[in-house]
This record gives structure tokens, C-alpha cells and sequence, in this order.
């Protein structure tokens, strides 16, 4: 759950995808030429990324425009123009270009990746899954590498579905803490916290701080006060201390929703987001289909301030409903009072009226 790119290796990743390609087509006698953007597209593509590292983003639009009208048949046109709009966080034309480019291609696996991370940054992420699972199928080989498809399922709440696959990822990824905390989360939610504990995954080589410190506290041994004490330790320079910051942060968040309290999760996986927008290479900036700690703390808030919409929403419609109850207990109950006294008072009428006729006769 590592790593990001930089926007020198947005050309990279074409050529990368091109070869993959070639090598999952079946044999045969005249292989067909691979369809390279024209020479005076690639001119315009890098023109563009010169303006996105001179900061000119509008003047690297259009030239992403100009390059793909020159020949808009080519499906490496919009694949590039879509891994610099998700470079630059316009992610609705990411995906609209991924799309266009599978179009034309529906095989091209790795932009059903891209797309399904640019899914993911705009909070949808049910289509994110279902983009990963296509890449997925089409390249089966990297089904235990997909720690991508594993947090969208428990963000989406499909704990067991996500427990299969985080087990099935630390077969070939042992080393990540991150890994063990959100597999924790799926143990807790459907079996609680006691098994989580039992069943917490058991991590090697791990060296970021303060991981140590955090997989005690999942671990039930440890404290709050110790994963701070970590964080502070060594005097961290700025760079480092922003990464220990948002780890701590963000993974106490996470504990504190595998306890179910979930106020006290928003609030410091908020945090932990404000300390990836204050800070260079925390959020956004990826291509390539990857995603960074503060694009899932971004979707992951939104997942809980959805949950708590909806337990907020079914609280007031339970005290709805409670009250309706009592009201209907209290009138029922006042009819009844009413049919009694009434009945009372007919009964004391008729016995009057027998007493005055008795009267009337003896006389």
C-alpha cells in the first residue's frame, strides 16, 4: 500500500501498457503494428507536460486537447490525455477518456485500473471494484498484488469479501502494517474485537514510524501515548514528521472504528486528510492507477459520515415511531378510561332511575 509517480513517468507507463498488450495477443503470422500516437501528438504531449511543470495547467489542457484531435481514433491519445487529468486531479476526464480508449480497446487492462482509481477518487466506490475486478480478470496474476480491491470492499462495507482478499494479498505482502490494520477492521466488525486481536496479522520488515507502536495498540498491549512518543522520537525533520503525523492519526482513526465509535473516527481520519492536503505527496498526484494515504482518507471520511447520516436518520425514525407508540398507548388508554367512566355513570343513572320508580310505585 506504498508508492505514487511522479509526472516524468506519465510517458513510462504507455509504453509499459503497449507491451503488456503485445504479449497477452495471441500469435500470429504478421504481427499487427502497434499504434503509436502520431509524431505530432507526441510533440504536443510533451509540450504539455513542460506546461504542467512550469504550473501552466490550462495551457497544458489544451494542448492534451489539440494532441487528441489530431488523431482521435488513437486509443494511447486518450490514455495519456487521461493519466494527466488524473495527474492534475481532474478525475471526471480521466475516467471520460479512459473510457473512450477502452472503446476502442475493451481488453486494455491496465486502464480499467486507472479508471477505477480515478472511480475512487470521486468517492465512487462501488464502480472503482468493479473497474479493479475487470483488471483483475484480465490479468489474474495480479490478483494477490490488488491491495486496491481489498479497501474498497471494506470501505464498502463487505467485510468478509475484504478479509478473503487481505489474507490472500499478506500471502505475497508480508511486510506492510497497513495490510494487518485493515484486515483487523474486517475481523472486528464481523466477529468484534477479541477475535480481531486473536486473529491480527503477523507483520516482518516493517520500518515506518510509528507502525510498531500502533500494531501493539491493535494488539491490545500498548498505548496511545506510546504511538506519540514514537512519532516525536529522533527530532524528524518536517518531510518525515508530516508521514509519522498522518500514520498515527489515521490509524488511530481506524481502530477507533473496528470499537465502533465512530465520532471519534471521523475525527481523526479528518485529521489525518488536513494533514495529507497541507503536505506534498499524501493525496493525488499518481498516475498510472495508484492511489496515495490521503485519497483513501478522503473516501474513507466520506464512508463515515455517510454511516453516521444513516444511524442518525434511523435513531430519529426510531424515536418517531416510539413516540407514534406512546400516543397510541396514551389515547388508547384514555378511551378506555372514557368507555369506563361512561359506562360507570350509566350504570349510577339506572340504578337512580330504579330508586325513583320504587318510590313512585310505593306511594
Amino acid at each position: 500500500m506504498r508508492g505514487g509517480l511522479f509526472s516524468k513517468w506519465v510517458v513510462v507507463f504507455v509504453g509499459t501498457v503497449v507491451s503488456i498488450q503485445l504479449q497477452a495477443q495471441p500469435r500470429q503470422e504478421k504481427p499487427q503494428p502497434v499504434p503509436f500516437p502520431k509524431v505530432e501528438q507526441q510533440e504536443l504531449f510533451m509540450q504539455a507536460i513542460e506546461a504542467l511543470d512550469a504550473g501552466k495547467t490550462n495551457s497544458m489542457v489544451k494542448l492534451l486537447d489539440r494532441a487528441v484531435q489530431l488523431d482521435s481514433a488513437n486509443q494511447f491519445a486518450y490514455i495519456k490525455r487521461a493519466q494527466l487529468f488524473d495527474l492534475i486531479g481532474n478525475n471526471t476526464r480521466a475516467i471520460q477518456d479512459c473510457s473512450a480508449a477502452l472503446s476502442l480497446n475493451p481488453t486494455f487492462a491496465d486502464v480499467y485500473q486507472l479508471r477505477g482509481c480515478n472511480h475512487f477518487k470521486l468517492g465512487n466506490v462501488p464502480a472503482a471494484v468493479r473497474d479493479w475486478q475487470i483488471f483483475i480478470q484480465l490479468k489474474p496474476e495480479k490478483e494477490t498484488d490488488h491491495w486496491q480491491i481489498c479497501v474498497g470492499h471494506a470501505l464498502l462495507g463487505n467485510y468478509e469479501e475484504a478479509r478473503k482478499r487481505f489474507e490472500w494479498h499478506w500471502t505475497e505482502n508480508t511486510e506492510d502494517m497497513e495490510v494487518a490494520f485493515w484486515h483487523f477492521l474486517c475481523v472486528a466488525r464481523t466477529e468484534g474485537l477479541g477475535k480481531a486481536r486473536d486473529n491480527l496479522m503477523k507483520v516482518s520488515g516493517e520500518t515506518r514510524v510509528p507502525m510498531a507502536q500502533l500494531y501493539r495498540l491493535y494488539k491490545g498491549v500498548g498505548s496511545e501515548a506510546d504511538v506519540w512518543l514514537a512519532v516525536e522520537y529522533g527530532s524528524p525533520d518536517e518531510t518525515e514528521r508530516a508521514k509519522r503525523e498522518f500514520f498515527a492519526t489515521y490509524y488511530l482513526g481506524l481502530l477507533r472504528q473496528c470499537e465502533g465509535q465512530l465520532k471519534k473516527a471521523k475525527t481523526l481520519v479528518s485529521k489525518a486528510l488536513n494533514i495529507a492536503h497541507l503536505n506534498e505527496g499524501f493525496i493525488g498526484d499518481s498516475p498510472g492507477g495508484q492511489l496515495r494515504g490521503g485519497d483513501v482518507a478522503n473516501v474513507h471520511l466520506n464512508q463515515i459520515e455517510r454511516k453516521l447520516s444513516e444511524q442518525s436518520a434511523y435513531t430519529e425514525n426510531h424515536k418517531g415511531h416510539s413516540l407514534t407508540a406512546v400516543l397510541s398507548y396514551l389515547a388508547g388508554a384514555l378511551g378506555l378510561a372514557l368507555l369506563v367512566a361512561y359506562g360507570w355513570h350509566s350504570q349510577r343513572q339506572r340504578r337512580q332511575f330504579g330508586i325513583s320508580l320504587a318510590q313512585k310505585s310505593s306511594t
